[in-house]
């Protein structure tokens, strides 16, 4: 026969309700992961009913790859750099993207990623001192390469990767063939030598986006290659700087879930309730980054004002190309050679 404490115990339990499904992201932390937290899996998570939980690691490609290797996957889904998600899938570190889950339909051409959803994105652009180009500074690379129309000196990054895109831009290869044309023999020397033409006009080859900037806001540099969100912080400390999207290499940070997460199936519906068109405009209110869903200009959910700032905006876009970061992780040795010795002849 039940006793009465027995019924109360049973009762008590059936009114409990049941455990939320916990799930770990892994980001960067710092002001972006604010936003990440705002305007993306804070959301999303509490849309899904789940109990999230966040790690910061400086390096999420290092923190994945001794996860997984050590067979102990505290995370579900990490934030990384495209090159850095290409570089993971490589090495076996990534489970493949369920698209059965994910809306794979809204990534643009030259975005699609099995391994890593691209969702926010910046532009290496042509920058330059306005007072050196009071009229207006290159719209081309061509331009950027043509010292007799614009005249004066050039701070380049040292390094390969966006240079190699941007001076096959600048003889005329069209946006959709630039991987094409690098992947044929001979491809990758024919845009160093491209880059070798260019070489004695240019006094500062950089190698961090502050010193990039710091050229351009101190008019060591007249034209700069640099990041669209550097370019824009110039601008926006008052610095005599412009530049454009026109011909821009855009690079984006993707979501990835780590082979053997925990909750697989729950990082996967995370990852498609982040990257709607919502919250992917959302994050915009946090980092001058451009969404890579298309939507996310649609509607006004993204102000007027704020579009001129971002990579993947209508009217920045159509004369851009993609990264391609799983052909920088194949080829990015043999090109950085080839170019260190372009450098160094």
């Amino acid at each position: 026969m039940m006793t009465t404490t027995t019924a109360l115990l049973l009762g008590t339990l059936i009114a409990l309700p049941a455990a939320a499904q916990t799930v770990t992201i892994t980001t960067a932390g710092g002001d972006y992961g604010t936003g990440l937290k705002e305007a993306m899996w804070g959301p999303a998570g509490t849309e899904l009913g789940y109990d999230m939980r966040e790690e910061t690691q400086s390096d999420s490609l290092a923190a994945v790859r001794m996860q997984v290797t050590s067979g102990s996957v505290t995370t579900d889904v990490v934030h990384l750099g495209s090159p850095e998600g290409a570089q993971a899938a490589q090495l076996g570190l990534l489970q493949p993207l369920d698209y059965a889950v994910i809306d794979g339909a809204a990534l643009p051409d030259g975005a699609h990623s099995d391994y890593c959803y691209p969702f926010d994105s910046y532009g290496t652009v042509m920058a330059w001192n306005a007072k050196s180009f009071p009229n207006g500074g290159p719209q081309s690379w061509a331009d950027f390469w043509d010292v007799e129309k614009f005249p004066g000196k050039r701070a380049l990054r040292a390094n390969a990767q966006d240079l190699l895109e941007a001076a096959l831009l600048s003889e005329g290869v069209a946006p959709a063939d630039v991987y094409t044309v690098l992947s044929e023999d001979g491809g990758i020397d024919r845009a160093v030598a491209r880059l070798a033409e260019l070489k004695p006009s240019v006094s500062v080859w950089w190698t961090s986006g502050a010193q990039s900037a710091q050229l351009l806001k101190d008019g060591e540099a007249d034209l700069v290659v640099t990041w669209n969100g550097r370019a824009q912080s110039v601008i926006d400390d008052g610095g005599p700087a412009d530049y454009t999207f026109l011909g821009s290499i855009i690079g984006t940070d993707c979501f990835a879930v780590p082979k053997g997460a925990p909750n697989p199936e729950a990082a996967m519906k995370l990852i498609a309730a982040m990257t709607t068109p919502e919250r992917e405009a959302k994050l915009t209110d946090f980092i001058a980054y451009g969404p890579v869903n298309p939507a996310a200009y649609e509607g006004g959910l993204i102000a007027d004002t704020k579009l001129k700032q971002l990579a993947t905006a209508p009217g920045n876009l159509e004369s851009s190309v993609f990264s391609k970061a799983d052909w920088w992780t194949e080829h990015g040795e043999e090109a950085q050679v080839a170019f260190d010795e372009m450098m160094n002849n």
